[in-house]
């Protein structure tokens, strides 16, 4: 082979080296963002909210570790360690307990994990340590429906309250509300009140009970939230007494209808896939190095029977939807500042 021959051949191998190295391989997918969401336990409400989490999540490409802690604490603080060990980018957490976690949270923090509250505040000292806040004020939601009631009353009479969990704050929070409205009412009496757990089981229960020992003295039952209204009223139901006033609060579907149809008189709207969506939109944006507020409260409109038809079909008749333009909306929500007041 001649010299010439053979500097041809080189140049051309190193041209296809070149070119080789030039032509780009496949384009490596971007790293999905891990969040670990425990929640205090699956109820309507966050049953509801789960289809939420689970589209925001899916646009978001977030590889989601969802975990029911089933109303156990010690559950609850086994999985934040799991998720703690499995070096999550960030948790969401619904606590069973609003003070029952803060060395799980500072250990997350300290490894470097952002920590978002939903739903049930988290107290000191575990909050110092959230990089954000997302819920309801469920002071106000508790005035609400206690004033609803005193209104429904005329100001006079006896009533009984089923209230949430022991130690959440949600459940001290909405107490506050109920208090704060009767302390104005001094002709409404409070016959019983007693923790329901947010089950409508335990609800039926409770009031079968109350049924039993009150009878006819009840005038009135203060629900803390829709599915332990739906346990009282099926209670009522059962002994024929379908006149007795009730209200509640979230607005799950149960709670809607029976809005609708007249027989609870209220409930206040906490849009559960829009906080709980909101709630791993934030924590997405502060893994992502965004400035997220410290707190976040979602607006929560009052539904009464002139308007639950509209909420029913924004919910749960136009539901694929709204879910399926949920992403965009928690998007535009938390960019106006508007938190749920779409």
């Amino acid at each position: 082979m001649t010299n010439t021959k053979k500097l041809a051949i080189a140049c051309a191998s190193g041209a296809l080296l070149v070119a080789a190295i030039a032509v780009p391989g496949p384009a490596q997918a971007a790293k999905k963002i891990s969040i670990g969401f425990t929640v205090y336990g699956m109820s309507g409400w966050v049953s509801s909210g789960y289809q939420g989490v689970k589209k925001v999540a899916k646009a978001d490409n977030v590889d989601l570790h969802w975990a029911s802690a089933d109303f156990q604490v010690a559950k609850q603080a086994e999985q934040m360690r799991d998720f703690i060990n499995e070096h999550v980018d960030a948790i969401v957490i619904d606590p069973v307990d609003s003070a029952a976690l803060a060395p799980q949270i500072k250990k997350a923090e300290e490894a470097g994990i952002k920590v978002i509250g939903t739903n049930v505040k988290i107290f000191p000292p575990g909050n110092k340590y959230l990089t954000s806040y997302v819920g309801p004020d469920d002071v106000l939601a508790g005035r609400r429906e206690a004033d609803a009631m005193i209104k429904a009353l005329n100001g006079h009479g006896n009533v009984v309250i089923l209230e949430g969990p022991l130690g959440q704050s949600a459940t001290i929070d909405r107490t506050k509300g109920n208090n704060e409205a009767l302390k104005q009412a001094s002709g409404i009496k409070v016959l019983a009140r007693q923790p329901g757990e947010w089950s409508r089981t335990k609800a039926y229960q409770i009031m079968s009970s109350w049924l039993s020992k009150y009878g006819s003295k009840i005038d009135g039952v203060i629900s803390q939230n829709d599915d332990m209204a739906e346990g009282a009223i099926r209670a009522m139901k059962q002994r024929g007494m379908n006149d007795i006033p009730i209200v509640g609060i979230d607005g799950i579907k149960a709670g809607l209808n029976n809005v609708r149809s007249g027989r609870q008189l209220i409930t206040n709207l906490q849009n559960a896939p829009l906080q709980l969506g909101e709630a791993l939109q934030v924590a997405v944006d502060a893994v992502d190095g965004k400035s997220v507020p410290k707190t976040i409260y979602i607006h929560m409109p009052v539904v009464t029977k002139a308007n639950a038809q509209h909420y029913l079909e924004q919910m749960y008749t136009h539901r694929n939807a709204f879910l399926l333009n949920l992403p965009s909306l928690v998007k535009t929500d938390l960019a106006d500042k508007t938190y749920g007041k779409q």
